[in-house]
Parts: C-alpha cells; structure tokens; sequence
C-alpha cells in the first residue's frame, strides 16, 4: 500500500480487544460468565507481532483437546470427573509425524469422537504439513503442545507453569510462530 493511500494514524496499531464469548451463543454465555470473574483477574494478554514472513517461520500447533501421545500420561479426567468447573492443566508434547493412531484425546468436556474419526480437528498437522510443503511456511516444528481447554474458573496451573514451560519449549525449537487449534 502506498502510503498516499494509507489512512491509519502514525505509530503502532491499536491496542486489540478480545471478546470471549464472540462464538459461544447465549445460553452457553450466560452458564459460564456467572463463575468467571469480571474484569479479568490476569494481567494484559501479551500480543507479539510476526518477526519474519510466513513463508520463513517454523510453525506449531497448540491444541486445547486434552490430546497425548499413545504411551504418554493422558490429561487426569478422574480430577476432571471429581471437579466438573476444573480441567487438568497440565501440558503434552506431540511428535510433529503423529497420525491419528498415535494420538488420544482426554477431556470430559468434548466429544472427542469428531477427533478419534478425524485428527485434524484438533490437530491440523496435516494441513501444516501441506503448507510447508507448498512453501508457504518455512517448516513444521518438530513438535506439537495440547493442554485441555476448559479451566473453568482457575486456570493458575495453565498460566504459571505450563504455558511458560510450553513456551521455553518452542523456544528451544526455534519456532517463530504457533498457531492454537481450539475445540
């Protein structure tokens, strides 16, 4: 765009608000807003610009299936059976060569039927694959994060410790760029 052309003000974008409930519906808004404090209790969610074109940048997913590896711990759903409002929140590593025999899902709160008949709705990997291989992103990282979505009203175990541990992860991949796959 030239800039005779671009009517944004100098200097950086503005600020972007998130709205948490923009795919929920009503009913579901108003189950689950009464049990979710307001304002948010978190500090400012970190917003990080891309540092290098798509077609440059290794590429993972992080998944909120409560999906792990066959043979690893699954996501603890007896916590989740005993605490309906709470999810583990805790974190699995997923091989970026996974197939849907490799892979289970643990969460009480989906259907994970849609996952065991197509992997790619919770972990598109073969879609990312594609997209490397039309050169469209620079590579797949080698591997692939799941934590189980729903948190309920305490998400401080997903917030302090396995996102921070997910993130020193990519780090030591290398990976520019992760892309969330929610369910």
């Amino acid at each position: 765009m030239s800039d005779a052309l671009d009517t944004r003000p100098p200097g950086p974008p503005p600020a972007r608000e998130v709205d948490p409930w923009r795919f929920a519906g009503g009913f579901i808004r108003k189950a689950l807003s009464a049990g979710i404090p307001d304002p948010p209790s978190h500090g400012p969610i970190p917003w990080a610009e891309v540092a290098k074109p798509l077609a440059e940048s290794r590429v993972a997913l992080v998944s909120t299936a409560g999906l792990s590896m066959q043979g690893d711990p699954p996501f603890d759903m007896e916590y989740e059976r005993q605490n309906p409002t709470r999810g583990d929140g805790s974190w699995r590593r997923l091989a970026a060569d996974a197939g849907p025999g490799d892979v289970v899902a643990n969460h009480l709160h989906i259907d994970t039927s849609y996952i065991e008949r197509d992997l790619g709705v919770a972990l598109p990997l073969e879609s990312l694959h594609a997209l490397a291989a039309e050169g469209r992103i620079g590579s797949v990282a080698p591997s692939h994060y799941s934590v189980m979505g729903y948190q309920g009203n305490d998400s401080s175990q997903l917030e302090q410790q396995s996102a921070p541990e997910i993130a020193a992860a990519m780090r030591a991949e290398e990976v520019d760029l992760a892309l969330l796959a929610p369910v």
